[in-house]
């Protein structure tokens, strides 16, 4: 998918695992969610710790027949983009949409219209700016955050990726519509759907064996992250 580009640019992005001291009006969403840990939104401190062999990037490494419950974080990724990845990851877990309220709204399971996580729809209209809200009623801060559907993996990194983990061609294969994009990047500050460039930043998941990966120069490299 090609990166999204509009003429406004957002007031503010940030990656999800952010500075926690930052402005009210220049946090995104990692402030937001490490603030509300306690609603088990927020990342723990060792939840990037490798639980098994790498297969941190490709195409240079062969991967174990397994995949590992979490990633190694790879030498050539920072802390703070390994957690944001991690934490954009947890977050898309546990939002999905409101279909009440609206089909681009995310709720967490404290809503009673909650359709569970990884929002996964595969049509032109599902990909798009999706809004949430933090802070109470009369205090009440949107965010927006863009989901971009399918991913067809192009260059077959992600398939090759996962057959080395035992995944069959059927499952690992993005012609079939089994991987879903997400951003990391949220907006606030008054940003409108549709404002500014997404960024290089990418999650993308396989909808059948829940691996989930990394990439933050718009798929060039992929790094496994876990399962989800």
């Amino acid at each position: 998918m090609s990166l999204t580009e509009v003429p406004e640019t957002p007031r503010v992005k940030r990656p999800l695992s952010s500075r926690l001291k930052a402005h009210a009006r220049k946090a995104a969403i990692p402030a937001m969610l490490l603030s509300i840990t306690i609603g088990g939104v927020g990342v723990s401190a060792t939840a990037h710790a490798a639980e098994g062999p790498s297969c941190a990037s490709l195409p240079a490494q062969t991967c174990p027949a397994q995949a590992p419950q979490r990633g190694a974080q790879p030498s050539n990724v920072s802390d703070q983009d390994w957690r944001g990845a991690v934490t954009a990851a947890d977050f898309w877990n546990t939002h999905g949409v409101d279909t009440f309220h609206g089909m681009h709204e995310l709720v967490t399971h404290e809503n009673q219209h909650f359709t569970g996580g990884w929002p996964g729809g595969t049509g032109r209209s599902d990909a798009g700016w999706y809004h949430f809200y933090t802070g109470s009623f009369w205090n009440r801060q949107t965010h927006w955050i863009w989901y971009g559907g399918v991913f067809q993996d192009r260059g077959v990194q992600l398939q090759h990726l996962e057959q080395s983990f035992g995944v069959s061609a059927a499952n690992a294969n993005g012609g079939h519509n089994v991987y879903r994009e997400y951003d990391m990047l949220a907006y606030t500050g008054g940003a409108a759907p549709g404002s500014g460039r997404r960024g290089t930043y990418r999650i993308v998941r396989n909808t059948h064996t829940g691996h989930v990966y990394a990439t933050f120069d718009h798929y060039r490299t992929f790094h496994y992250l876990g399962r989800w």
